[in-house]
């Protein structure tokens, strides 16, 4: 049985764009991070909305990196025990684990849009950037939705056996070979 497809010849438009925009993000807090330091340290002074900035880049770099990492297979799985079951046994145990996994992902983003929807009503504003507070937040529902897809679209790998398990890595299973 095939267990991945090699990520390089299946990216498409949109793990182009999640890939952007994780690098972009994290670039640019970077960057920010290291203009505060320099300008605390060097020139006793501050970028006031910088670390407000970063905490909101920081949150759409993780959601959308959440997204990234389910569909590449590359968040922590403990696969011993599942290894170690028969093939049927296995695809089952795994689509489970999807199931538990979609069904928490659909949870939060359905949630997480009335917490969104709140700040909008009351009207929130951004301690420092000044800007509604929902924009920053937005990353809640829509990062949630992502993973949500992307647990789909492994549940439909499993499901036509193309992949036997979540995550790709392996590390357990080859392990335990050897």
């Amino acid at each position: 049985m095939q267990t991945a497809t090699n990520p390089e010849n299946n990216r498409s438009f949109i793990d182009r764009i999640e890939e952007v925009a994780i690098s972009v993000f994290l670039g640019v807090a970077i960057i920010l991070v290291f203009a505060q330091v320099v300008a605390r340290y060097a020139f006793d002074t501050g970028i006031s909305w910088a670390p407000e900035l970063v905490e909101y880049l920081f949150l759409w770099s993780v959601m959308i990196g959440a997204s990234y990492g389910v569909k590449q297979g590359v968040h922590l799985g403990v696969d011993v025990l599942v290894a170690k079951l028969p093939e049927t046994t296995r695809r089952q145990a795994t689509l489970l684990a999807i199931l538990i996994s979609l069904s928490f992902t659909m949870g939060m983003a359905y949630l997480s849009v009335f917490y969104v929807y709140e700040a909008y009503k009351m009207e929130l504003i951004t301690v420092d950037l000044q800007i509604p507070q929902w924009i920053p937040h937005l990353a809640l529902p829509l990062g949630f939705a992502m993973i949500s897809i992307r647990f789909i679209q492994v549940g439909w790998r499993v499901m036509s056996g193309r992949q036997d398990k979540i995550a790709q890595s392996g590390e357990a299973a080859s392990e335990l070979r050897d």
